[in-house]
């Protein structure tokens, strides 16, 4: 069965609001940079909820880092755009910050096989050497 943007956008939005309650709130706010009501993409929702955990990240307070990076890695297990968004606007937002603002210990042992791949080919792309990937 074919899904229409609207919704994946729908279905991801759910999905993100039981791992982290006040994302719903937060996509239908004015804080939300990328939905676009009927224009929204899944690329749009996984950007915008890398906003909330990367808050928690920064302030050791993501009290479940282990069911968001499994939600992530059952994602990019899967491939296709829904695989193309949560690595390339949550992984990357994630790993723009490492080790500035984020430290690697508050999430890269929660990675999966794939999520983890996909990190350092990033690192290799960057030339960057996020601790605990290599």
């Amino acid at each position: 069965m074919h899904r229409t943007m609207k919704e994946k956008v729908k279905e991801y939005t759910e999905k993100m609001s039981k791992l982290i309650p006040s994302f719903e709130e937060h996509w239908y706010s004015d804080d939300a940079c990328f939905n676009f009501g009927e224009e929204s993409s899944i690329y749009g929702v996984f950007s915008d909820f890398s906003t909330l955990v990367i808050d928690r990240l920064k302030n050791n307070h993501l009290t479940n880092a282990e069911q968001v990076f499994s939600f992530i890695e059952s994602v990019v297990v899967l491939g296709g755009d829904e695989a193309n968004a949560a690595c390339i606007c949550f992984l990357e937002n994630i790993l723009n910050l490492v080790p500035n603002e984020i430290e690697p210990k508050t999430f890269v042992p929660f990675l999966g096989q794939k999520s983890r791949k996909f990190c350092r080919d990033y690192d290799i792309f960057t030339g960057v050497k996020t601790n605990g990937l290599h």
